[in-house]
């Protein structure tokens, strides 16, 4: 099913449509782009298809399948991550009532919200985002409503960049830094005092940027589900079994959502003000990794269509690839894995912290659907 038949509405560049202005919400340390799932979605499904991703991140494959037409079924066990996907592929349908709860959020801040807890807040945020915050920390409901979500992944958004695109002092905007490395970085570098941020008027700004060509015209479909939890245990069951398994799991090792996203984490009331390291996240342990792979997959695989395509976007080191690898062989039975190198095409993001080492890239591997189940496939979505 190479031919692009139905090829989807292109997201990867400009903002001229609202499903390219929606499908970049969301900084994220570990994400593939648009366009790697939108190809795989045009290539291997036919429109009213279930898409599904175990490992879902920022919700990349599970936008690409509503916007092409298709349903798609998702999981995240990063709140950070589920936030944006959730958003994504449901945001509030109307602004006004986003900067409405944007000025109730504001108006709950109390006179302790504005102290800070460390030198780290004293120098990242001014009194009046530190203030707003903590009350959105507390105030916002974003597990169980579309307007305080949407509220949580704008704050979520532009909660650290550099002066003046965040509200924050100046820091990196896809993962947050060790505070201790902030405040040096801070002081030797002449940012003592954190930028004056009215965070009302910065952030109705940013909804009337994001809504100002409306909100993707398939986003609230009904065949879209993007779950908080683990893959293993809350996989839902869609609505037919899967035809397109497209994902990337965690590289082991590599990288860790609550150290990458700890201040994330602490805005939306998930974790502490400052970390606390922790490497559970990691899967540094090859054989805890191992296991968490095989419930994850064989869970994956009991929703899916037997014959499906699954496209892996995997890390080329050996200590990851010598485990996703024969999961999946397992999986694909008789059918080959199709091993494609997809080395970096521009400097990593790990290069950006000192990282100079040379890279071994990525591997896609992928297990085609069978000729003869492509073809009944295809009769049966034309007729």
């Amino acid at each position: 099913m190479d031919a692009l038949t139905n090829p989807t509405p292109d997201c990867g560049t400009g903002f001229a449509t609202p499903e390219a202005r929606w499908a970049r919400l969301g900084p994220y340390y570990a994400m593939f782009p648009i366009r790697f799932a939108q190809d795989a979605v045009d290539r291997f499904t036919e429109p009213g298809d279930v898409v599904l991703d175990p490992f879902c991140g920022r919700g990349t494959a599970p936008y690409a399948a509503m916007v092409a037409g298709r349903d798609a079924v998702a999981c995240e066990i990063n709140p950070v991550a589920w936030v944006y996907a959730a958003t994504k592929t449901a945001p509030a349908s109307d602004p006004d009532a986003v900067k409405d709860r944007i000025g109730d959020i504001a108006k709950a801040a109390k006179p302790k919200d504005r102290e800070p807890e460390s030198q780290f807040q004293q120098l990242a945020f001014c009194p009046k985002v530190l203030g707003f915050l903590n009350a959105a920390r507390r105030e916002l409901r974003w597990r169980d409503g579309t307007t305080d979500r949407t509220v949580a992944a704008l704050i979520l958004q532009y909660l650290h960049s550099k002066v003046p695109q965040g509200l924050s002092n100046q820091m990196r905007h896809c993962r947050a830094m060790a505070p201790e490395y902030c405040v040096r970085w801070w002081n030797e570098n002449g940012y003592e005092t954190p930028p004056e941020v009215d965070p009302i008027s910065f952030l109705n700004a940013r909804v009337d940027w994001r809504y100002r060509k409306g909100i993707p015209e398939r986003s609230h479909s009904r065949g879209v589900t993007v779950t908080l939890g683990d893959s293993a245990t809350d996989l839902v069951e869609p609505p037919a079994p899967a035809r397109l398994v497209v994902t990337s799991p965690p590289y082991s090792g590599v990288t860790d959502y609550g150290v990458d996203s700890w201040l994330r984490l602490w805005a939306i009331g998930e974790g502490p003000a400052l970390p606390k390291w922790d490497t559970r996240h990691k899967h540094v342990g090859l054989a805890k990794y191992r296991t968490m792979l095989e419930r994850v997959f064989a869970a994956t695989a009991a929703r899916a269509h037997p014959d499906a395509a699954w496209l892996v976007r995997c890390d080329a080191r050996e200590r990851t690839l010598d485990v996703v690898l024969p999961i999946l062989s397992d999986i694909a039975g008789e059918r080959e894995v199709e091993v494609s190198p997809a080395p970096f095409s521009r400097p990593t993001q790990t290069s950006l912290y000192g990282d100079r080492a040379d890279k071994p890239g990525e591997i896609d591997l992928l297990v085609r659907p069978t000729t003869a189940t492509v073809a009944a496939h295809r009769g049966v979505a034309a007729a």
